[in-house]
């Protein structure tokens, strides 16, 4: 999926689980520029209306995360780039943060900060993620990466000083627990993932309300902008994101079909206890003689069980 889809993603999908901040400059540099930050709220309702499985078990690891997506092969140039974003960004709020519990505390710069408060600062280091479609094994056994403890193959962490985890979606199964993941994997995932979010049931069709959304807004979005500046993999979502426009606007019309029959089919039965005549209530639900005698004979057997 393309960069810029994914920040409208997790923004529709974590605003009610805390707060996302998109594109951090460091030191007004572009080159130097944050995706995303997401600090999590635990105590927010959000959480407790919808389960976006291991996505949300890896955004509650840390109170505060940052969010790195590569929508092709990580390659080493790219973790040590996120590596260099993250301790620069780290660095400067560090410095602001000691800067400010000195002024509370009236100390001078030349002054320490006693351990328990510069720990307290510390909590405040963010955790980062790199969300990648998939990765060459040499770049993880370049970065020391081991398999995580606590989560599925596919996600790994890195030496704990650098406070970063990969996660690579082509690893991870075809489970409804990474659906969520999924959709930001290649276009053939984001399709099968779309299609198996769009069956589970609610809570979890929210979370699917808020994907729809996204799509439709970035896709807005796209519509906006001049063709010729479009990357291949926007051209793409976009025609990707039309099939399945096609498809769930089919789904729909079936199930509002199937549900017109259950409504026609109730109102037979509840007509045929009143021994009103077939050829009557067929006049009536549209249902045919056949279908009548059909429910008829369902309805007594039920009776005798």
């Amino acid at each position: 999926m393309p960069n810029r889809f994914f920040k409208f993603y997790i923004q529709s999908l974590y605003r009610s689980k805390g707060n996302t901040i998109k594109n951090i400059q460091i030191h007004n540099d572009e080159d130097l520029e944050i995706d995303l930050m997401f600090i999590g709220d635990l105590a927010k309702q959000g959480w407790k209306e919808q389960d976006l499985g291991l996505f949300d078990r890896l955004m509650q690891t840390h109170p505060t995360m940052i969010i790195e997506h590569y929508s092709g092969y990580l390659e080493g140039v790219d973790v040590d780039d996120c590596i260099t974003r993250k301790n620069l960004y780290w660095r400067y709020q560090r410095k602001e943060l000691i800067k400010a519990a000195k002024s509370e505390q009236n100390l001078t710069n030349s002054q320490q900060l006693p351990r328990s408060d510069m720990a307290k600062i510390d909590l405040n280091n963010p955790f980062t993620w790199i969300l990648t479609v998939n990765c060459g094994k040499q770049i993880l056994k370049d970065c020391a990466a081991q398999v995580h403890p606590e989560f599925e193959p596919g996600v790994y962490l890195l030496p704990n000083q650098l406070r970063m985890g990969i996660v690579i979606i082509e690893q991870l199964e075809d489970l409804p627990e990474h659906l969520w993941l999924k959709m930001l994997g290649n276009r053939e995932s984001a399709r099968r993932a779309f299609r198996g979010i769009d069956q589970l049931s609610s809570p979890e069709r929210t979370a699917r309300n808020d994907i729809m959304a996204a799509c439709l807004k970035y896709c807005v979005y796209l519509k906006d902008l001049a063709t010729d500046s479009l990357t291949p993999e926007e051209s793409e979502f976009m025609k990707t994101m039309e099939e399945i426009d096609v498809w769930y606007e089919t789904q729909m019309n079936q199930a509002e079909l199937k549900g017109e029959q259950r409504q026609k089919q109730e109102i037979a039965l509840n007509m045929l206890q009143e021994n009103i005549p077939l050829e009557t209530i067929a006049r009536i639900t549209g249902l045919t003689v056949e279908q009548l005698q059909q429910l008829q004979t369902e309805q007594e057997k039920d009776r005798s069980n």
